[in-house]
């Protein structure tokens, strides 16, 4: 049996192997939504968002077909999911209005199904187009207004949520929401809070006019900034509350040593339509004016 000294050796390798590999997947992650993003290639934006909406409604009807009873239809919503985001990106430019013919689709096809729970199966699978496809389809929609305000969007969040785990590790000590997120103290979202001010700030003094359409100035980008962490940390509690109620630590294993796609887009899915509402309202501001 090995003794003491070599289990901690063991511990120790292990720590720091899964820290490599998180560091080594984090990068690449990151790496090729920043290259999707300004790439100014749209096919290219398309196809890298839609392969991540794809495994994400598939981790979402995964999840929620281990609720009993429910079988939602996913072949159906991953197309319509699809099909609603590449209606919204720069590529297409259609419009949110396909997802009410994807809507109809899925409420004929529950009729021919003869599920036992047809209301459940309906619920769910509206609820993945809501809860994952139309957050991409505003990504899209936040594209066409600017491609840097989306690249802006994921730096606020990466940035806001890094400030808060940090300060919140190291002073947090009032618990925000116990019951759903044990972790996240009030220290640590005041943490975030300056960070995003920073990122806010600095946005609008690195950030070109040519890359700022809308000419947001730096109390808007802050305002910016700041929306994006408060909503995304909200988007973030609301996927621990999913996860506590069905028992699971990560959504699945899109990225190793990160978890699932909804672990990684937890802010972003309820950030961005926040996030695309405020600039639609700074948009039409400035078209009144």
């Amino acid at each position: 049996m090995p003794n003491v000294k070599e289990k901690s050796v063991t511990r120790h390798h292990s720590i720091v192997n899964n820290l490599v590999k998180r560091a080594l997947f984090g990068a690449m992650y990151v790496a090729t939504m920043v290259a999707a993003i300004i790439g100014n290639s749209p096919i290219v934006f398309a196809c890298v968002f839609s392969v991540v909406l794809a495994l994400g409604l598939r981790e979402f009807y995964t999840l929620s077909s281990q609720i009993k009873g429910v079988k939602p239809q996913v072949p159906v919503s991953i197309i319509g999911g699809i099909s609603a985001f590449l209606a919204c990106s720069p590529s297409v430019n259609i419009g949110l209005w396909v997802f009410l013919p994807i809507w109809l689709i899925l409420l004929i096809t529950e009729l021919f199904r003869k599920e036992e729970q047809p209301i459940h199966n309906l619920s769910f699978s509206f609820g993945g187009l809501m809860y994952v496809a139309l957050p991409f389809c505003c990504m899209g929609q936040i594209m066409q207004l600017g491609n840097y305000y989306l690249l802006a969007f994921y730096i606020f969040v990466w940035v806001s949520d890094t400030g808060a785990y940090c300060i919140g590790k190291m002073f947090g000590k009032h618990k925000m929401s116990e019951r759903i997120s044990p972790k996240k103290t009030w220290e640590g979202i005041g943490g975030g809070l300056a960070f995003a001010l920073i990122a806010g700030a600095l946005a609008a003094h690195f950030i070109t006019d040519a890359n700022n359409p809308l000419s947001l100035n730096s109390a808007l980008w802050m305002l910016y900034a700041v929306v994006s962490f408060v909503v995304g940390t909200l988007g973030d509690l609301v996927e621990s509350l999913f996860k506590r109620y069905l028992g699971i630590k990560d959504s699945g294993s899109f990225l190793p040593g990160h978890g699932g796609v909804l672990d990684r887009f937890d802010s972003s899915l309820l950030g961005a339509p926040a996030a695309l509402v405020l600039l639609e309202a700074v948009k039409a501001l400035s078209e009144a004016v």
